[in-house]
């Protein structure tokens, strides 16, 4: 590079240096797809995202064709906890809800809301046996339809199971799965520790009766800053790694801007209720309940033998925090006969969210969709771009 070539880059990268730290907003994308709330109970919310009129969108630089059609199925996006709604639109070029939208669907996705210390008492029966019901009918007297399909993430994913377990009659029509952890005792290192500490733990319960229930629910609250330290800290040279590309690549606004509204996800997460950790500890991390098919959620208990939709379930090749295992473990519990489980690129974000996550695992969901969700009909006018 020449000599003023040389002093460009090095002016950018010192603009774009003091800027990403003065005004980070200005680089970070996130949640860019229009939508609408439809409805709302305390701090959980679903909304229906519009597609504004186009032929095409661009994911990761290709061009994607837009559907004129939609499917009659309708799709329910279910996130994990921990973290916010908009990672399922991460930003405009790798934003799954417009990949969705593009490929024939109707999409809408549930919001968890941002839970503080003073809701630290929220429980899984209010997210399973209140909540989703709620949001899955919703969805339904919204689009008209008479069944819908979900699509959880992580947490997200295992809340729908335990929904669908403990509610026979859901208006379900197709589940899909994407790094959701149903044997917790299988997952990596992770699942060893676990598996290791579950035996005297539950010597201790049978013998002592001792539970962790009568604890207060403040001294399992996560807040959002420790979440976000803990997922860091899955993978140090990951996060070393990466700042150094920032590094070099500083001077390109792209890649700064693409680093930002990623790490977003990592450096604004929620906070995760204390009575939802210690179930988990209890009820997933020791006792390893769903692995054994069932789990109690407040007044019902949730069997996967009962889960009787058609499902999908996606690990990733790479993933250290949901092994493949862990997640490939459903397959042996629901009760589907279309039932179908894949590995594809990518760890536990990645999977989800990552450069190859648009030709494998998005691909994959809408080619397995499609098929499972009724004649297409035609769009609904949308709002012009």
């Amino acid at each position: 590079m020449s000599q003023p070539g040389l002093l460009k880059s090095g002016l950018r990268a010192l603009r774009h240096a003091v800027e990403r730290r003065r005004h980070p907003q200005r680089f970070i994308l996130v949640d860019q797809t229009p939508w609408e709330e439809i409805f709302r109970d305390d701090i959980m919310s679903v909304r229906r995202y519009r597609l504004p009129a186009m032929d095409q969108i661009t994911v990761d630089g290709e061009p994607v064709p837009v559907a004129g059609a939609s499917a009659r199925t309708p799709l329910l996006l279910v996130p994990a906890l921990g973290i916010h709604a908009w990672t399922f639109d991460i930003m405009p070029n790798r934003s799954m809800v417009r990949y969705l939208m593009a490929r024939g669907f109707d999409v809408y996705l549930l919001d968890w809301g941002r839970p503080s210390a003073s809701q630290r008492d929220l429980h899984l029966d209010t997210y399973v046996n209140d909540w989703m019901p709620a949001a899955v009918r919703a969805v339904v007297q919204d689009s008209g339809a008479s069944e819908i399909s979900l699509l959880g993430y992580c947490m997200g994913g295992l809340l729908c199971m335990m929904y669908l377990g403990g509610h026979k009659d859901a208006p379900v029509a197709n589940l899909v799965t994407i790094a959701s952890p149903v044997d917790f005792h299988k997952s990596g290192a992770y699942g060893r520790l676990f598996s290791l500490v579950s035996v005297p733990a539950l010597k201790a319960h049978a013998w002592f009766r001792l539970r962790l229930e009568p604890l207060d629910d403040s001294l399992f609250h996560i807040p959002a800053n420790l979440l976000s330290l803990g997922f860091k800290l899955t993978n140090p040279p990951g996060v070393v790694a990466s700042y150094l590309d920032l590094v070099r690549n500083i001077s390109d606004r792209d890649y700064v801007t693409e680093y930002m509204t990623m790490g977003q996800w990592f450096n604004d997460m929620v906070d995760y209720p204390g009575a939802i950790v210690r179930e988990v500890i209890e009820k997933m991390i020791i006792g390893n309940d769903i692995a054994g098919g069932h789990i109690r959620i407040g007044q019902r208990t949730a069997r996967l033998a009962d889960v009787r939709c058609n499902l999908l379930a996606l690990a990733g090749s790479t993933d250290s925090i949901v092994t493949i295992r862990a997640a490939r473990a459903v397959m042996g519990l629901v009760g589907a006969q279309d039932k179908r489980f894949e590995v594809v690129p990518g760890g536990h974000a990645g999977v989800f969210a990552g450069s190859k996550a648009p030709d494998h695992t998005w691909r994959l969901i809408a080619d397995w969709l499609l098929p499972r969700s009724g004649r297409m009909r035609q769009r609904r006018p949308q709002p012009a771009a």
